[in-house]
């Protein structure tokens, strides 16, 4: 327990004399951490809002006129027990002349004097199923059903959709690791210079029998500390802009930042392991 004491003191010790190397490396990982914190909320809230436009996506299926109420039945049968649909609505050809009249203000039969509308299903797909390889698949099995006469669905809608989506995950990912990889670069550097300037002290630890590991381990602390200070910095600024957003902007942008108290956590300990990253990266090449 003394042991462990006397290591945390020093790696305390340590981060206070590295001075400006250590303000400057926990400055970029602080900034880096915002970065990709709120690039994080970013692109979760673009992807809800993504899934969000995807639940209005429907698939309408025409039925042929010559149907009959049995065949009618059976198909909504087979359709309501087919795990990709979610739900099922059935458009008579009554209600296919209301929904004519509500969308373009005209009454089917004072234009034609019949109604040429054929009777329909509508149905929505479990979200597992919103991509256009799911769809196709279900398309071409409901092509087997003699009574339907024609499938229609957005297909360029949801390739734009599933496309933006693809968008969305590779930029984060990327500026993920890019910052993530630039912060522990500079950490590293900053461990190195402390290394560096304190060598001697080192080289005679050595002399007195001292083992890398005990040598190392308040350079690793130090590297925890740089990352745990950063992120806290970090995770309270991201609060500041979180509530000034949702309590003096939202009205001006319609934006509310919704963040977790795991959020936080997992800013800290993520910050905390780069720091922590860094210093391991660092020490290696003095102590192998």
């Amino acid at each position: 327990m003394i042991v462990i004491t006397f290591l945390i003191k020093e790696g305390f010790k340590s981060l206070i004399r590295s001075k400006y190397a250590g303000a400057f490396a926990i400055l970029v990982i602080w900034i880096a951490l915002i970065i990709v914190g709120l690039g994080f909320i970013t692109a979760r809230d673009a992807l809800v809002t993504v899934n969000d436009i995807k639940t209005q996506f429907d698939i309408d299926i025409f039925l042929k006129k010559t149907s009959t109420p049995l065949e009618i039945k059976d198909l909504a049968t087979t359709l309501t027990r087919m795990r990709e649909i979610e739900e099922v609505e059935f458009i008579s050809i009554d209600k296919a002349a209301n929904i004519f009249e509500e969308e373009f203000g005209e009454d089917i039969f004072e234009i034609l004097d019949y109604n040429p509308l054929p009777p329909s299903f509508t149905i929505s797909l479990n979200r597992l199923y919103r991509n256009p390889t799911s769809v196709e698949s279900i398309i071409s099995k409901l092509r087997n059903e003699e009574i339907i006469d024609e499938i229609k669905y957005r297909k360029k809608f949801l390739l734009l959709l599933e496309k933006y989506q693809q968008t969305v995950l590779i930029v984060i990912v990327f500026i993920f690791l890019f910052l993530t990889l630039m912060s522990v670069l500079l950490i590293s550097h900053s461990i190195k210079m402390t290394i560096f300037s304190r060598r001697e002290i080192i080289n005679t630890l050595k002399l007195i029998g001292a083992t890398n590991n005990f040598i190392r381990s308040p350079f690793i602390i130090e590297g925890l500390l740089q990352g745990f200070i950063a992120s806290c910095l970090a995770s309270i600024t991201i609060f500041l802009i979180s509530y000034i957003q949702n309590n003096y902007l939202q009205p001006i942008f319609n934006y509310q930042i919704i963040i977790g108290y795991s959020y936080y956590i997992s800013m800290i300990i993520f910050g905390s392991f780069m720091g922590f990253i860094g210093s391991i990266k660092a020490i290696r090449r003095f102590l192998a």
